[in-house]
């Protein structure tokens, strides 16, 4: 059986990883597409490089459209060419949604499924109805998410998120990690204004060690914004997740990072920033108050959240001088970090529910 999984991005690299590694349980699997160094530790040959999707938002997505394009057709006339018994998407709907559209005539052999929904309930409501056109099957994260594909017909499973799945033995150090986001535009709006709260935190706080975590193909971005840091840059994969498990507080670009430290008990600072355009068009279009998903599932800020123009030097550095000094605040966040990950699994690893699920068609 011949399986294309498609992942552009650092949170769907790590859920197509633990993918590869329970389909690979099965007998006759050959399994291709696109991903970045997890899924590669597992054995997939990608056929592009992951960094080339490195971007986010409207106005960054436009200005690269030329180079978008060339990609998407690369991929599109490669699968068109040699057809899967089984393609699977994971996250990034606009990309994955057009090149399903594309490959519809595929239909009546290839199995399409997509893993991670689109975030409906916070915006463009229409995509439920578009999804359930497109795609065979459906893999949720979150069980709220079933309700709004199943409507249209989809085949909706709720399988729960992966990152809750593996527990470990916490033990806090004093570290703070700083995690300025996952793609080349955010990094560099986000960790200018970390910059100066770092370098003021570590001063402030001799006592603790720095981290900031990262990607190999970031480094030298890094390296320039912040030169000469207090922090060390920290790329390894396991050493990263390490350090957000010992780590005292973290101040992160809001992101599925916010999930991996709630599971981790870590407290935590959601920070964030964009161009002002795509910040405009987000605040329009979103509906939700929160960008946080253990926020957005409490319905209340569980976690701080300083978002566009709340992302201020001041306001940050308050945010961690009172988590840091405030054991109640640390102890409330803890509190509700155990709740969100009790409610995140659906009885069993989320990747075996899934493929359980595939084989039973």
């Amino acid at each position: 059986m011949k399986i294309y999984i498609i992942a552009t991005e650092a949170s769907g690299d790590y859920l197509g990883s633990h993918l590869i590694r329970e389909l690979k349980k099965k007998k006759n699997c050959s399994i291709q597409g696109i991903g970045g160094e997890l899924m590669k530790m597992e054995g997939l040959s990608s056929w592009i490089p992951i960094e080339k999707f490195n971007t986010i938002g409207l106005i960054e997505v436009l200005i690269r459209i030329p180079k978008f394009y060339k990609i998407f057709k690369k991929v599109e006339n490669f699968i068109k060419n040699n057809p899967p018994d089984i393609i699977i998407t994971i996250d990034s709907p606009s990309f994955s949604y057009r090149l399903i559209k594309k490959i519809q005539g595929l239909r009546k052999k290839v199995r399409m499924i997509h893993y991670v929904a689109p975030t409906v309930w916070a915006w463009k409501k229409y995509r439920a109805k578009i999804f359930a056109n497109l795609y065979d099957q459906l893999f949720v994260l979150f069980k709220f998410e079933k309700k709004y594909f199943l409507e249209h017909g989809l085949d909706t499973f709720w399988v729960g998120h992966q990152i809750f799945f593996n527990k470990s033995n916490i033990k806090k150090k004093k570290i703070i990690s700083f995690l300025p986001g996952s793609r080349e535009t955010e990094i560099k709006k986000n960790l200018k204004k970390m910059k100066n709260v770092l370098n003021d935190i570590s001063f402030e706080y001799p006592n603790y060690k720095f981290f900031i975590l990262g990607f190999d193909h970031h480094k030298e971005i890094i390296n320039k914004i912040i030169p000469n840091s207090n922090a060390k840059i920290i790329t390894n994969y396991n050493l990263k997740q390490k350090i957000m498990m010992q780590s005292s507080l973290a101040l992160a670009s809001s992101g599925s990072v916010t999930l991996e430290l709630s599971n981790y008990q870590t407290p935590m600072v959601v920070v964030y920033d964009t161009n002002y355009l795509t910040r405009i068009l987000i605040k329009f279009f979103v509906k939700v108050k929160f960008c946080s998903l253990i926020n957005i599932f409490f319905n209340k800020e569980v976690v701080p959240e300083l978002i566009f123009e709340k992302f201020t030097y001041s306001r940050v550095i308050n945010q961690i001088r009172d988590i840091l000094n405030n054991k109640t605040l640390r102890k409330k966040q803890i509190k509700y970090m155990n709740l969100f990950s009790k409610k995140m699994l659906n009885n069993g690893s989320p990747s075996k529910l899934m493929v359980d699920h595939i084989f039973k068609k």
